[in-house]
Protein backbone atom coordinates (compact mmCIF):
# COMPACT_ATOMS: atom_id res chain seq x y z
CA UNK A 1 0.00 0.00 0.00
CA UNK A 2 1.47 3.34 -0.61
CA UNK A 3 1.93 5.31 2.05
CA UNK A 4 0.60 9.36 1.87
CA UNK A 5 4.15 10.95 3.00
CA UNK A 6 6.46 8.72 1.05
CA UNK A 7 8.65 9.70 -2.01
CA UNK A 8 7.18 7.94 -4.75
CA UNK A 9 9.91 6.00 -7.70
CA UNK A 10 8.86 6.84 -10.91
CA UNK A 11 10.27 7.75 -13.95
CA UNK A 12 7.98 10.90 -14.96
CA UNK A 13 9.52 14.07 -16.61
CA UNK A 14 8.81 15.62 -13.61
CA UNK A 15 10.46 13.24 -11.19
CA UNK A 16 13.85 13.71 -13.39
CA UNK A 17 13.36 17.70 -12.76
CA UNK A 18 16.18 18.84 -10.47
CA UNK A 19 14.52 19.27 -6.91
CA UNK A 20 15.10 23.69 -7.71
CA UNK A 21 12.44 23.37 -9.99
CA UNK A 22 10.51 21.57 -7.78
CA UNK A 23 11.22 24.03 -5.15
CA UNK A 24 10.11 26.77 -7.82
CA UNK A 25 6.68 24.83 -8.01
CA UNK A 26 5.84 24.73 -4.44
CA UNK A 27 7.02 28.51 -3.55
CA UNK A 28 5.37 30.03 -6.75
CA UNK A 29 1.90 28.14 -5.88
CA UNK A 30 2.16 28.76 -2.33
CA UNK A 31 2.77 32.54 -2.84
CA UNK A 32 -0.27 32.52 -5.67
CA UNK A 33 -2.74 31.02 -3.03
CA UNK A 34 -1.78 32.75 0.09
CA UNK A 35 -1.69 36.33 -1.70
CA UNK A 36 -4.47 36.08 -3.53
CA UNK A 37 -6.78 34.09 -1.84
CA UNK A 38 -9.70 33.84 -4.41
CA UNK A 39 -11.62 30.92 -5.88
CA UNK A 40 -10.48 31.39 -9.56
CA UNK A 41 -7.30 31.35 -7.84
CA UNK A 42 -7.69 28.13 -5.32
CA UNK A 43 -9.61 26.45 -8.03
CA UNK A 44 -6.75 26.44 -10.76
CA UNK A 45 -4.00 25.93 -8.08
CA UNK A 46 -6.33 22.61 -6.97
CA UNK A 47 -6.75 21.62 -10.35
CA UNK A 48 -3.51 21.96 -11.38
CA UNK A 49 -2.15 20.18 -8.61
CA UNK A 50 -4.30 17.16 -9.31
CA UNK A 51 -3.27 17.28 -13.09
CA UNK A 52 0.63 17.15 -12.01
CA UNK A 53 -0.14 14.37 -9.75
CA UNK A 54 -1.72 12.62 -12.59
CA UNK A 55 1.50 13.46 -14.78
CA UNK A 56 4.00 12.17 -12.57
CA UNK A 57 2.51 8.84 -12.49
CA UNK A 58 0.94 8.56 -8.58
CA UNK A 59 -2.71 7.87 -8.63
CA UNK A 60 -5.30 10.47 -6.87
CA UNK A 61 -6.41 7.26 -4.47
CA UNK A 62 -3.36 8.34 -2.29
CA UNK A 63 -4.84 11.59 -1.17
CA UNK A 64 -8.21 9.67 -0.31
CA UNK A 65 -6.99 9.36 3.71
CA UNK A 66 -6.20 12.89 3.47
CA UNK A 67 -9.52 13.94 2.13
CA UNK A 68 -11.82 12.36 4.74
CA UNK A 69 -10.09 13.67 7.10
CA UNK A 70 -9.97 17.40 5.89
CA UNK A 71 -13.95 16.52 4.49
CA UNK A 72 -14.86 16.47 8.90
CA UNK A 73 -12.27 18.97 9.95
CA UNK A 74 -14.27 21.34 6.64
CA UNK A 75 -18.15 21.01 7.70
CA UNK A 76 -17.29 22.22 11.03
CA UNK A 77 -14.88 24.93 9.89
CA UNK A 78 -17.83 26.20 7.70
CA UNK A 79 -20.59 25.50 10.03
CA UNK A 80 -18.59 27.77 13.03
CA UNK A 81 -17.85 29.84 10.10
CA UNK A 82 -21.99 30.33 8.84
CA UNK A 83 -22.44 31.61 12.74
CA UNK A 84 -19.88 33.58 13.48
CA UNK A 85 -19.75 35.55 10.41
CA UNK A 86 -22.25 37.97 9.59
CA UNK A 87 -21.35 38.33 6.34
CA UNK A 88 -24.87 38.01 3.06
CA UNK A 89 -27.83 36.66 3.37
CA UNK A 90 -29.29 34.69 6.62
CA UNK A 91 -30.21 31.00 5.29
CA UNK A 92 -31.90 30.09 8.60
CA UNK A 93 -32.01 30.72 12.66
CA UNK A 94 -31.60 28.28 15.78
CA UNK A 95 -32.69 30.16 18.63
CA UNK A 96 -30.79 33.46 18.95
CA UNK A 97 -27.85 32.59 16.50
CA UNK A 98 -28.32 32.95 12.23
CA UNK A 99 -26.26 31.36 9.91
CA UNK A 100 -24.79 33.24 7.05
CA UNK A 101 -24.48 32.59 3.57
CA UNK A 102 -21.09 34.88 3.45
CA UNK A 103 -19.23 32.98 6.60
CA UNK A 104 -20.05 29.57 4.71
CA UNK A 105 -18.12 31.20 1.60
CA UNK A 106 -15.24 32.43 3.85
CA UNK A 107 -15.45 28.23 5.14
CA UNK A 108 -15.70 27.06 1.90
CA UNK A 109 -12.64 29.33 0.75
CA UNK A 110 -10.63 28.53 3.66
CA UNK A 111 -11.07 24.58 3.62
CA UNK A 112 -9.97 24.62 -0.10
CA UNK A 113 -7.16 26.88 0.90
CA UNK A 114 -6.05 23.98 3.24
CA UNK A 115 -6.66 21.12 1.01
CA UNK A 116 -4.44 23.06 -1.62
CA UNK A 117 -2.04 23.76 0.46
CA UNK A 118 -2.07 19.93 2.01
CA UNK A 119 -1.84 18.57 -1.47
CA UNK A 120 1.40 20.84 -2.52
CA UNK A 121 3.38 19.74 0.05
CA UNK A 122 2.33 16.54 -0.10
CA UNK A 123 2.83 16.65 -3.85
CA UNK A 124 6.29 17.91 -3.01
CA UNK A 125 7.23 14.80 -0.85
CA UNK A 126 6.10 12.84 -3.41
CA UNK A 127 8.73 14.13 -6.32
CA UNK A 128 11.56 14.77 -4.16
CA UNK A 129 14.01 12.31 -2.88
CA UNK A 130 15.09 12.52 0.80
CA UNK A 131 19.22 13.04 -0.71
CA UNK A 132 17.71 15.37 -3.42
CA UNK A 133 16.11 17.38 -0.63
CA UNK A 134 19.72 16.98 1.10
CA UNK A 135 21.78 17.93 -1.71
CA UNK A 136 19.06 21.03 -2.92
CA UNK A 137 20.10 22.46 0.43
CA UNK A 138 23.80 22.07 0.45
CA UNK A 139 23.13 23.75 -3.26
CA UNK A 140 21.16 26.81 -1.75
CA UNK A 141 23.91 27.44 0.89
CA UNK A 142 22.95 26.02 3.61
CA UNK A 143 25.63 23.66 6.24
CA UNK A 144 25.90 20.47 5.14
CA UNK A 145 25.24 18.85 8.86
CA UNK A 146 21.37 21.07 8.79
CA UNK A 147 20.63 20.08 5.18
CA UNK A 148 21.09 16.12 5.97
CA UNK A 149 19.07 16.66 9.15
CA UNK A 150 16.18 18.07 6.47
CA UNK A 151 16.67 15.15 4.06
CA UNK A 152 16.32 13.02 7.27
CA UNK A 153 13.09 14.13 8.39
CA UNK A 154 11.44 13.67 4.98
CA UNK A 155 13.28 10.10 5.22
CA UNK A 156 11.15 9.07 8.41
CA UNK A 157 7.79 10.92 7.26
CA UNK A 158 6.81 7.41 5.88
CA UNK A 159 8.35 5.65 8.75
CA UNK A 160 6.15 7.84 11.24
CA UNK A 161 2.82 7.30 9.21
CA UNK A 162 3.75 3.53 9.51
CA UNK A 163 4.47 3.78 13.18
CA UNK A 164 1.11 5.36 13.03
CA UNK A 165 -0.54 2.68 11.38
CA UNK A 166 0.86 0.33 13.63
CA UNK A 167 -0.24 1.91 17.16
CA UNK A 168 -3.72 2.49 15.65
CA UNK A 169 -3.59 -1.35 15.25
CA UNK A 170 -2.30 -2.32 18.45
CA UNK A 171 -5.09 0.21 20.23
CA UNK A 172 -7.97 -1.41 18.21
CA UNK A 173 -6.55 -4.89 19.93
CA UNK A 174 -6.71 -3.47 22.93
CA UNK A 175 -10.56 -3.04 22.82
CA UNK A 176 -10.28 0.98 20.72
CA UNK A 177 -13.22 1.69 18.23
CA UNK A 178 -11.04 2.63 15.33
CA UNK A 179 -13.32 1.45 12.65
CA UNK A 180 -14.19 4.84 11.11
CA UNK A 181 -13.00 8.35 10.21
CA UNK A 182 -14.51 10.21 12.57
CA UNK A 183 -13.17 7.30 15.52
CA UNK A 184 -9.76 7.73 14.76
CA UNK A 185 -9.63 11.33 14.88
CA UNK A 186 -11.27 11.26 18.00
CA UNK A 187 -8.56 8.16 18.98
CA UNK A 188 -5.84 10.72 18.12
CA UNK A 189 -5.46 11.62 22.17
CA UNK A 190 -4.35 8.54 23.32
CA UNK A 191 -2.00 7.58 20.11
CA UNK A 192 -0.03 10.38 20.02
CA UNK A 193 1.86 9.58 22.83
CA UNK A 194 3.56 6.87 22.11
CA UNK A 195 4.17 7.46 18.83
CA UNK A 196 6.10 10.80 20.00
CA UNK A 197 7.57 8.50 22.08
CA UNK A 198 8.60 6.26 19.37
CA UNK A 199 9.65 9.15 17.14
CA UNK A 200 11.84 10.17 19.93
CA UNK A 201 13.64 6.94 20.65
CA UNK A 202 14.24 6.58 16.91
CA UNK A 203 16.16 9.98 16.46
CA UNK A 204 18.08 9.22 19.38
CA UNK A 205 19.32 5.82 17.27
CA UNK A 206 20.24 8.00 14.39
CA UNK A 207 21.84 10.62 16.44
CA UNK A 208 24.04 8.03 17.92
CA UNK A 209 24.51 6.37 15.37
CA UNK A 210 26.04 9.59 13.14
CA UNK A 211 27.89 10.35 16.39
CA UNK A 212 29.80 6.76 16.41
CA UNK A 213 30.63 7.55 12.85
CA UNK A 214 31.96 10.70 13.42
CA UNK A 215 29.69 12.38 11.21
CA UNK A 216 30.34 15.91 12.32
CA UNK A 217 34.26 15.65 12.88
CA UNK A 218 35.44 17.04 9.71
CA UNK A 219 34.13 20.58 8.97
CA UNK A 220 33.06 20.08 4.89
CA UNK A 221 31.62 16.79 3.59
CA UNK A 222 31.88 15.14 0.07
CA UNK A 223 28.25 13.52 -1.36
CA UNK A 224 28.19 10.67 -3.69
CA UNK A 225 25.65 12.00 -5.92
CA UNK A 226 25.40 16.33 -7.01
CA UNK A 227 22.69 18.05 -9.07
CA UNK A 228 22.28 20.18 -11.92
CA UNK A 229 20.30 21.70 -14.51
CA UNK A 230 19.32 20.19 -18.28
CA UNK A 231 18.02 22.34 -20.99
CA UNK A 232 14.66 20.32 -19.57
CA UNK A 233 15.27 22.09 -16.27
CA UNK A 234 16.05 25.32 -17.73
CA UNK A 235 12.91 24.98 -20.20
CA UNK A 236 10.53 23.96 -17.24
CA UNK A 237 11.52 26.63 -14.80
CA UNK A 238 11.24 29.45 -17.44
CA UNK A 239 7.91 28.17 -18.12
CA UNK A 240 6.82 28.37 -14.31
CA UNK A 241 8.11 31.93 -14.37
CA UNK A 242 6.10 32.95 -17.15
CA UNK A 243 3.12 31.26 -15.65
CA UNK A 244 3.36 32.50 -11.52
CA UNK A 245 4.11 36.19 -13.20
CA UNK A 246 1.16 36.59 -15.89
CA UNK A 247 -1.36 35.03 -12.92
CA UNK A 248 -0.05 37.52 -10.29
CA UNK A 249 0.09 40.61 -12.82
CA UNK A 250 -3.34 39.75 -14.09
CA UNK A 251 -4.76 39.42 -10.30
CA UNK A 252 -3.08 42.68 -9.83
CA UNK A 253 -4.34 44.84 -12.60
Amino acid sequence: MKLLLEYSENNSFIHRLDPRVKLLWLVGNLILIIFFQYFPVLFLSLGIVLITTILAGISLIVFLPLIKVMAIIGIQFIIFQGFLRPAGTVLFRLGSLNFYLGGVFIGIKGMMLLITLAFLFLQFVMWTAPKELTLLFVKLGLPHKYAVLIGLALHFLPIIEKDLGAIYDSQQARGLELTTVWQKVKGLLPIILPLVLRALKRSQEVALSMELKGYNRFPTRTFLDSISFSSMDYIASSCLVIYFSGLIFFYMT
